[in-house]
């Protein structure tokens, strides 16, 4: 790694050269001598500037972050109304509130903001992305000082960082422009959007090509050898399976299926295809590749308070760690607990999807539910108690007055509109240490994975289901649907899905998507979930409701909190009005 790192110099001249304007380099400097043949024709510095890709990769977990805009779905309630919930993509979009969507050229371009956004917005982040990738592999016949495995590694990385960047857009802008070129200053650069379908079929194409040419992992290779223990997070085969099983079960869904057919349902062909691509990281995992992280130690896919970084071998993916997350823990815990009073807290209606212990879900009548007892963690799903903070639990571990245990009741010391309108809060990616009084932040590391296993037995699941229903599997596969999800299931302790729900594909659907409000809790994923589902605009998933309680628990009452304003045309993103004033062939979503 450091034999890398030692080029970043180079790296950064090379990319003011290939992104600025002309203007921006006349005052020569030392690094304005350096040639592309210095940077592209040594495996080393090339590999040095392929490095620059793993950056552009957006992480969730922003210094900046206050409101937990990643979760715009029917799971959280922000502390004040946020353009998500008013649906103004464009306030969102253009005001900096999120930055993981900010596509606001000039902010863009005031040098504090700019560095904010390099490590953090999609739109900037995936078009820098997508130009370097394409940098790279024009440049690839340069390379001359490399083994035929290197130039592998080189090809390989920037195939997958083209097709994962301009997916990474897709998911919530729709069909983009693809760029497989390099453009220069006096180009002409109009480039027609294709159908949704036809730019996912050049994202899987650059996958797959990425399939082919990455090992399954760094640590076995020759030129591994050099950072051996240090490669977790590299580009691998795995990731590139992983990418393209995400992106085919989104093109099987009814949302793609209906943009590019008009038939908003399953697409059963790309199920079989995101069957199969999910069975093949199975197939990885039953040769000791991946493997689930034991309940015991779950947590360590989220957060350590050692100062490492956490690890598992269920991550396929993740965006690169940069350090200590002391700001972002401030913000996800409250007023008198962090040093931050704006924060997000998880809807009711979104709890009420943690199941009881018997598997049921807690609107059966036979579950065993007891509406006046809502809190009760002993016969709950064990991912209720390790993803809910509920009143009474404690949060502050060295204290022993009542400031260590939260207050959600109503007139409770969080039960307010700085803290939780909903009488939830987080505890997924933090516990009773985070907090100023233990300082436990001092050495906490807090990250949310891109994909990982669980996930990749779901999108099997799901896609399995609807090309071959509940008891069916991919051709060759012998997994049913049902087994993957009772994979997930049964690592938390939880029995199979009960057979009630096994009886046609319809039902089962039902539970799959449960499963991944459950499993996937707050890690990026029910916006898209919502959206892809061509569910978003019923009013179920509008409606965002919590509970009222009063400090003994005598009564409990349902309440709407906010209700979200969404039509078909926030099923995506606005493009940037500039961009879309460039040239006609690109054209501005439906309705915006």
């Amino acid at each position: 790694m450091k034999k890398y790192l030692k080029s970043i110099w180079l790296l950064f001249t090379i990319i003011i050269l290939t992104i600025t304007s002309c203007t921006e380099y006349l005052d020569k400097t030392i690094e304005a001598d350096i040639t592309e043949k210095d940077v592209f024709s040594s495996f080393n510095t090339f590999q040095g500037y392929v490095e620059t890709l793993y950056d552009d990769v957006v992480e969730w977990v922003h210094l900046r972050h206050r409101f937990g805009e990643f979760n715009w779905g029917d799971d959280i309630i922000p502390t004040r109304k946020a353009g998500f919930i008013e649906g103004d993509y464009f306030y969102v979009m253009g005001s900096g509130m999120s930055p993981y969507y900010n596509t606001d050229a000039q902010r863009d371009n005031q040098p504090w903001y700019r560095n904010l956004v390099r490590r953090h917005g999609i739109w900037q982040n995936s078009w820098y992305g997508i130009r370097a990738a394409n940098i790279s592999l024009k440049n690839l016949p340069m390379l001359v000082d490399a083994t035929d495995e290197q130039r592998r590694l080189i090809e390989g990385q920037a195939y997958f960082f083209r097709g994962y960047f301009h997916w990474e857009m897709m998911k919530a802008w729709g069909a983009v422009p693809y760029v497989d070129t390099v453009f220069n200053a006096d180009d002409d650069m109009r480039i027609a959007q294709l159908g949704l379908h036809e730019t996912v079929e050049k994202v899987v194409s650059d996958l797959e090509r990425a399939e082919e040419l990455l090992p399954l992992d760094w640590d076995n290779i020759d030129t591994g050898e050099l950072t051996k223990g240090f490669n977790a997070g590299r580009a691998t085969r795995g990731m590139a399976l992983a990418v393209k099983a995400e992106c085919l079960m989104y093109a099987a869904s009814p949302l793609f299926n209906g943009v590019a057919t008009g038939n908003y349902n399953y697409n059963s062909q790309y199920c079989e295809r995101a069957a199969e691509a999910a069975w093949q990281i199975i197939q990885l995992a039953d040769q000791g590749v991946y493997q689930l992280e034991p309940w015991e130690t779950y947590s360590q896919m989220f957060f350590t308070k050692d100062n490492s970084i956490p690890r598992s071998k269920e991550i396929i993916f993740k965006a690169p760690n940069r350090g200590n997350t002391r700001y972002f823990s401030s913000s996800f815990t409250f007023g008198h607990v962090g040093t931050d009073n704006w924060y997000s807290a998880p809807s009711h209606n979104y709890v009420k999807r943690f199941e009881m212990a018997n598997g049921l879900p807690v609107e059966d009548p036979e579950s065993g539910y007891n509406p006046n007892d809502p809190f009760n963690k002993e016969n709950r799903d064990p991912r209720f108690a390790y993803n809910i903070l509920v009143d009474g639990d404690r949060i502050i571990k060295s204290l022993a007055d009542d400031r260590a245990f939260v207050q959600f009741y109503v007139g409770g010391r969080e039960r307010t509109s700085s803290s939780s309108r909903t009488g939830y809060g987080y505890r997924k990616y933090w516990d009773e240490t985070i907090n100023r009084f233990d300082r436990g932040w001092n050495n906490y590391f807090f990250e949310i994975p891109k994909l990982r296993l669980a996930e990749i037995y779901l999108i099997y699941a799901e896609c399995a289901n609807e090309a071959y229903g509940p008891n069916g599997s991919y051709p060759g596969a012998n997994f049913t649907a049902v087994e993957a999800v009772n994979m997930v299931r049964n690592r938390a302790l939880m029995p199979g899905v009960h057979q009630k729900f096994l009886q046609d594909k319809e039902v089962f659907r039902e539970r799959i998507r449960n499963e991944r409000a459950v499993e996937l809790a707050y890690e990026s994923k029910r916006w898209y979930d919502l959206r892809r589902w061509h569910v978003a605009h019923q009013p179920e998933y509008r409606k965002l409701t919590g509970l009222n309680f009063d400090k003994e628990h005598t009564y409990f009452e349902e309440v709407v909190v906010e209700t979200i304003l969404f039509s078909e045309k926030h099923y995506w993103l606005p493009f940037p009005v500039s961009q879309v004033n460039l040239y006609p062939e690109w054209k501005q979503n439906p309705g915006w």
